[in-house]
């Protein structure tokens, strides 16, 4: 019987938005997905690169024998700092106030609850990833820990054992350095090295949108994250710049992707729930359950 509620419970994931937001999802059949680089939340997309950042610094800096892997990976990571990954937020949780007071107009807020089995098909259609963000600082690290102990697998290996390169005097670590890096850069390893740094490049693009503080683990947080895409980019105005996002034609792909809409804290939640029906209806999202939501907030 739990487990049959956490299923059922995920069933529906919730975005927040306003009531100009909603009308701007109905008619353009779509929701946003912003560049995580221009979100409040941008640091935490740079701080999830430093976990990998500061363990190939590690092995650059304290193991001679694979310092050339370590500066490779380094390397990768500095130029991964240019791409482009876009991010839709969504939560588990329905009616919740910190999203309530966080991410809605003071008494214009709703929240639309998505088929989670609608955006899993959209995303695996539009090669999108839907995942649930990692709040636990343990955890964040060992996923980047594992993801950079794969990319040693994949990488060429050294041509002489660490015993026998224990045993060289100076001279020798250095041509056996030198030899190594131009084996991996500009001789026969390199294909071999560019593989590995891309699959890890790639996986990391993936995983670190995904990393929130632990402060904000009551979201309950999932993202689609769309990664360099190649439709247009769009600009909004923010507080203080620009943010570039994309558009995601989830209701274009189906009609059925809303299973109900909550009509936040509200001074006139009985006209807002029927204005809200008759919004859905007109657009030909018949049978959308909407209701009001329980919390006793009042912020208008």
């Amino acid at each position: 019987m739990i487990k049959l509620l956490a299923l059922q419970g995920l069933q529906m994931l919730y975005h927040y938005t306003s009531l100009d937001g909603l009308i701007g999802i109905i008619n353009g059949n779509s929701v946003w997905a912003s560049h995580c680089k221009y979100l409040n939340d941008s640091t935490e997309y740079i701080h999830a690169l430093n976990a990998p950042i500061s363990l190939s610094n590690n092995i650059y800096m304290d193991d001679d024998y694979l310092s050339t892997f370590g500066f490779s990976i380094r390397k990768a990571l500095d130029d991964m700092k240019h791409n482009d990954v876009f991010v839709s937020s969504f939560s588990e949780k329905p009616d919740l106030l910190s999203q309530w007071r966080g991410y809605c107009s003071p008494g214009k807020g709703v929240c639309i609850g998505f088929k989670r089995e609608v955006l899993e098909a959209f995303c695996k259609d539009n090669g999108l990833n839907l995942n649930k963000c990692i709040y636990n600082e343990d955890e964040q690290f060992q996923k980047m820990s594992a993801l950079i102990q794969q990319c040693q697998a994949e990488f060429p290996k050294p041509a002489v054992s660490r015993e026998d390169y224990d045993a060289f005097d100076s001279k020798g670590r250095v041509d056996y350095e030198l030899n190594y890096q131009k084996y991996v850069t500009k001789g026969d390893g390199k294909n071999q090295a560019d593989a590995a740094l891309n699959n890890l490049c790639n996986s990391i693009t993936k995983l670190a949108p995904l990393f929130k503080d632990v402060g904000f683990h009551e979201e309950s947080e999932w993202r689609i994250t769309a990664e360099n895409p190649t439709c247009s980019i769009n600009f909004r105005a923010g507080i203080s710049h620009l943010i570039p996002y994309i558009t995601l034609s989830i209701l274009s792909f189906s009609k059925d992707a809303i299973g109900e809409v909550i009509i936040g804290p509200n001074a006139s939640s009985h006209n807002c729930s029927n204005s809200v029906s008759m919004l859905l209806n007109s657009a030909g999202f018949n049978g959308v359950n909407v209701r009001t939501s329980k919390i006793p907030f009042k912020s208008w």
